[in-house]
């Protein structure tokens, strides 16, 4: 039996249809009373569905939220949080202003805009947060911002990818809840998904080679390279299809395969 099983979210637990399907709980409760301890690693912040999502699958272990800055519990005790250096915020802040491109600022409990637009209420719908309207350049100033994101079309991400500060770490993500976007998560250097599953690991004790990581796409990679049983979704790229297990399309609940391999192997 495998300790521990570590989900993705976006394109792995939730597919088009905006939701975790009932099968996956049904599924996930049998496994739960085997013993086997279930945390999620997700870009989203540790509120709205994903805090929902994570207290489902284990209220009593630690989760990973916004790309591995935030490491914590669902009841708001924190294992480690990292923020970006408020210079490195500022010039995010400056670029997406010079681009028009919607940008999103995480503080460990809360959600900033700088405008509304139908988008940016689109993907606050998606994740059941609700953006507050805020001048950036103040909450920089003010908060930690342990992530920042840019919410743009797929043919726009890359552009802003390579004007990004030097001293940041990029992921780069896509939902099937909204197939047109690209999701950039801007965390400090040093800071992603594998980062902070090597932090969720020591701290439940548990040796990275007996855990097994669940995702989807390019942000995924770092973590499933960092554990020792990788699982990809039939609905992520071929050149990550290439590189690992590959379970069944996050709209056919894939993700119940891993749950049935995490209770078979040894």
């Amino acid at each position: 039996m495998i300790p521990l099983v570590v989900f993705d979210i976006d394109g792995t637990l939730i597919g088009a249809s905006g939701q975790v399907d009932n099968r996956f709980w049904d599924a996930a409760e049998e496994v739960l009373a085997a013993g086997v301890k279930m945390a999620v690693c997700t870009g989203r912040p540790g509120m709205g569905i994903a805090l929902k999502i994570a207290t489902r699958l284990g209220a009593t272990n630690p989760h990973v939220f916004q790309s591995g800055a935030h490491v914590g519990y669902t009841d708001g005790r924190t294992v480690k949080v990292v923020a970006l250096k408020e210079s490195d915020t500022r010039q995010i802040i400056e670029l997406s202003r010079d681009a028009g491109a919607v940008l999103e600022l995480y503080t460990p409990n809360a959600l900033y805009v700088e405008r509304t637009t139908d988008l940016s209420e689109r993907h606050a719908a998606m994740i059941g947060v609700t953006a507050l309207v805020r001048d950036l350049e103040e909450v920089a100033a003010s908060e930690p911002v342990v992530r920042a994101q840019w919410v743009v079309p797929l043919s726009e991400q890359m552009t802003l990818s390579a004007r990004a500060p030097t001293g940041v770490q990029l992921s780069h993500a896509v939902s099937p809840a909204l197939p047109d976007m690209a999701f950039v998560s801007v965390t400090r250097q040093g800071v992603s998904k594998a980062s902070a599953v090597k932090q969720l690991a020591e701290h439940m004790r548990i040796p990275l080679e007996r855990v097994m990581a669940v995702g989807d796409s390019e942000g995924d990679l770092p973590m499933l390279l960092e554990v020792g049983h990788p699982r990809i979704m039939a609905n992520a790229t071929p050149e990550l299809r290439e590189q690992f297990p590959v379970l069944g399309h996050v709209d056919e609940v894939g993700a119940i395969e891993a749950l049935t391999e995490a209770l078979e192997l040894t």
